[in-house]
């Protein structure tokens, strides 16, 4: 008996009910994992890239969207934050400087699209214990630096240096370092694919940065 080929969006749905958590984290393979240790070579590279490789209406795109991505982290507007992240993505503040391989040392934080998922659902409760009160933020960054992603027509890398002031429970505290950033155009829209956070003193006992730097 013929039967009608099932569609796409079908199988999707078939497949996702196959794992337990939701969206699965099949993309952090080996292959990627490698790419990221790539990305974060290239990110801190000690090179100077040259200013005028980039399409200066690129650029202002690259610069609005790491400040709509800054604003909406002190805004605790994690929703539209989540909405410019790529689907297949990573969060990750390394533990050193330069920053050592996920796969072989121990990370700050390391998140894909599920962990992040996670983390926004359980501080839009109210009831995140580490974060009651809730902190305030307020983030400074200057020092963009971007350039195209190698072999690549439709990715770039990017990097800044910030300053990031909390505010909670009747304490302040200053952090600082670099972020850097892989982006890449989806359907004619700038899209985060990785955020790395340098922390300068990453290698040290931290406080508690359990709001997203």
């Amino acid at each position: 008996m013929n039967t009608a080929p099932e569609s796409s969006a079908a199988a999707s749905e078939r497949d996702s009910k196959a794992y337990k958590h939701n969206p699965p984290s099949l993309y952090v393979d080996q292959p990627y994992y490698d790419w990221l240790r790539d990305v974060s070579s290239d990110l801190g590279a000690q090179e100077v890239r040259p200013a005028d490789g980039i399409d200066p209406a690129l650029w202002h795109r690259i610069g609005a969207l790491l400040s709509v991505e800054a604003r909406l982290l002190d805004q605790r507007a994690y929703q539209p934050w989540l909405g410019l992240y790529l689907d297949e993505c990573a969060y990750w503040i390394p533990s050193g400087m330069p920053a050592p391989d996920p796969r072989t040392s121990v990370t700050l934080e390391f998140h894909d699209r599920r962990r992040l998922l996670d983390r926004v659902e359980r501080l839009e409760t109210g009831f995140a214990y580490s974060q009651y009160p809730t902190s305030r933020t307020a983030r400074q960054w200057s020092g963009l630096e971007v350039w195209q992603s190698p072999g690549t027509s439709d990715e770039w890398r990017a990097r800044y240096s910030f300053t990031l002031a909390e505010f909670r429970n009747g304490f302040s505290r200053l952090l600082a370092g670099w972020n850097g950033f892989v982006l890449r155009e989806v359907a004619g829209e700038l899209r985060v694919a990785v955020k790395q956070i340098n922390l300068i003193d990453s290698d040290w006992p931290q406080g508690n940065n359990s709001f997203f730097l």
